[in-house]
């Protein structure tokens, strides 16, 4: 293999909720461009361990960790496993978030601090920790993902609108403050997999408002290969690309 197909050849990387869904495409994506995974979970070791035996099937190393990214103790352990076992860190991949509903008719500032904590304030301050890390590396980078709703808020979830606004500013303001040591950019993906929860009738209106959803009726994963694409990029390209808010929405958020 040539460094031109193995881009990632030798890179450590930490990716965060790796075990489902976009996490674990990206996780798979990165393993084959050559990079050795940590694969964090919270609560899915059996998925996650299903991860890493598919990495490990590319013949890279892989290494599954659990930890309450919400929780700073619980961080600091965790980036001590992953440094000892890949010894080192040089991409950090914040993808675990959580989604949920927050009518304001039953919101408390409870579930603000809830929702807040996990995708707001938790993805900053795993950055924050790994710093050491990244700035040992030759090229240490940040991904985090955004998401759609922090740009254009989603009704009925007030609360993650909240968090990934002020999310995609914190990768903006570590941008500034980690430069030139650790590039920190943001994925923002729009609709591009269902929710767990959302009916037919619901999922079909939210792909009706995208623009290039037609790609996704020929082939339903275009929308994630577009996903970890963007991140291989992020991760690949030039160090002065930095405070990125790289959309991946298919013109969802070009739409009035």
């Amino acid at each position: 293999m040539t460094a031109h197909s193995l881009p990632l050849l030798g890179r450590r990387v930490l990716v965060t909720g790796g075990h489902r869904r976009l996490g674990r495409a990206v996780a798979l994506d990165l393993a084959a461009a050559g990079a050795d995974i940590a694969v964090h979970h919270r609560h899915a070791g059996e998925e996650a361990m299903a991860v890493a035996q598919e990495i490990r099937a590319l013949g890279r190393r892989a290494v599954v960790l659990q930890a309450e990214l919400t929780e700073p103790a619980r961080v600091a352990a965790l980036l001590a496993h992953v440094s000892g076992f890949l010894g080192g860190l040089d991409l950090v991949v914040a993808c675990a978030a959580s989604y949920e509903p927050t009518p304001v008719e039953h919101l408390s500032a409870a579930d603000l601090d809830r929702v807040l904590t996990c995708n707001a304030r938790a993805p900053i301050d795993l950055v924050l920790q790994a710093r050491p890390l990244l700035q040992a590396s030759p090229d240490g980078r940040a991904v985090i993902f955004g998401d759609l709703a922090g740009v254009v808020p989603l009704r009925g979830y007030l609360a993650h609108s909240m968090a990934k606004a002020a999310l995609h500013a914190g990768v903006q303001a570590l941008a500034a403050e980690l430069a030139p040591h650790i590039v920190v950019n943001a994925v923002v993906p729009g609709a591009v997999l269902r929710p767990a929860d959302m009916r037919d009738d619901a999922w079909a209106r939210v792909q009706n408002a995208v623009p290039m959803s037609g790609l996704l009726e020929h082939d339903p994963e275009a929308g994630v290969a577009a996903i970890v694409q963007a991140v291989r990029h992020l991760a690949t390209c030039s160090r002065f690309v930095t405070g990125a808010l790289h959309r991946v929405d298919g013109g969802r958020s070009a739409r009035w």
